[in-house]
């Protein structure tokens, strides 16, 4: 084997693992969601054309977003990398599954970016022609993937090849939006203090990367956010948390704004995320945090609950609009 085909080969899964930028929810977390969502739906026409579409649940389809991630190039072209890795990636990880997951790679070589977007808490609600926001944002993503469930045709830049596809997409990305800092983040200038950026230059250049570079008690502020915990799953998973999901009132207006009013009440929910939280002056690439450690917890673990039931109770109603 030739010594650079034999390095790529070796460097393959750190580079994977390394390039990747936090997941909103973990796959706990957007596992519950399709749980929520799977259960809501239960018996009705949605339901049915789920399983058609999937072969499977929208509990097992949650994840494959993220199993994209593991698709890194090599010399060779595109392939999928630490297989068995992710226990919740395993039921992609045949032939046929791989061979999925890196078609949809090579036609959607920025498919990471689709994950989320950079609101500013400042700004009342979502706009595509803010700063932070993007023509392939998340909010954009998710109305690809509406459009071509509906029949239609993804727009450029996205290429979803079919209903299945937009279906694990939108099985993703509705949990995705649900995600505080998915959507909104505080800009900060050097000093720490907030700023609302008025160009998408001034955005890039104070960004945070939705938490990413803001640490809180030594880790990464959004990783935090994307932790899912034991009990909080098992919360989500009893007839409690699914009751709170029945009491999601429906969106109003026409499908197509749905995902759009979503962004506005997590932009909402992202200022409480980044309430309590006092910021230190820029050090190296990013910004120290501090907060009180109990009450600043306490508060991140109802949020991320309330988020994870909205998200489910909307994944359903928005399967339920599709196929009534």
């Amino acid at each position: 084997m030739p010594r650079l085909r034999f390095a790529w080969l070796v460097l393959l899964p750190m580079l994977a693992l390394a390039a990747a930028p936090a997941r909103a929810w973990d796959h706990r977390g957007h596992q519950a969601i399709g749980s929520i969502a799977d259960r809501l739906i239960a018996g009705t026409p949605a339901a049915a054309r789920v399983r058609e579409l999937l072969a499977g649940d929208l509990q097992t389809a949650s994840v494959w977003a993220d199993c994209a991630r593991a698709v890194a190039a090599t010399p060779d072209g595109w392939r999928y990398a630490n297989a068995g890795s992710q226990a919740a990636c395993a039921p992609f990880e045949t032939a046929d599954g791989r061979s999925g997951l890196v078609d949809f790679v090579a036609r959607n070589e920025r498919h990471r970016s689709w994950h989320y977007t950079d609101i500013s808490i400042a700004q009342p609600r979502y706009d595509a022609a803010l700063p932070g926001a993007r023509p392939a944002d998340l909010v954009q993503a998710i109305g690809a993937a509406l459009a071509v469930l509906q029949g239609g045709r993804s727009p450029p830049p996205f290429d979803i090849a079919g209903a299945r596809e937009a279906l694990r997409l939108l099985a993703h990305f509705v949990g995705d939006l649900h995600q505080p800092l998915h959507v909104g983040s505080i800009y900060l200038g050097d000093a720490g203090q907030p700023i609302d950026p008025t160009t998408a230059q001034q955005a890039a250049a104070q960004a945070n990367a939705g938490g990413n570079l803001i640490t809180l008690d030594g880790r990464n502020l959004h990783a935090t956010w994307d932790d899912t915990p034991d009990a909080l799953s098992s919360a989500l998973a009893s007839s409690a948390g699914l009751a709170r999901a029945r009491q999601v009132p429906p969106t109003a207006g026409p499908l197509d704004r749905w995902p759009a009013a979503w962004a506005d009440d997590t932009l909402a929910a992202a200022r409480q995320a980044f309430d309590g939280l006092q910021f230190e002056p820029r050090a190296g690439a990013g910004w120290p945090a501090r907060a009180d450690e109990t009450g600043y917890r306490q508060r991140r673990e109802a949020l991320q609950q309330a988020q994870l039931v909205k998200a489910g109770a909307r994944l359903a109603q928005v399967l339920a609009a599709l196929w009534p």
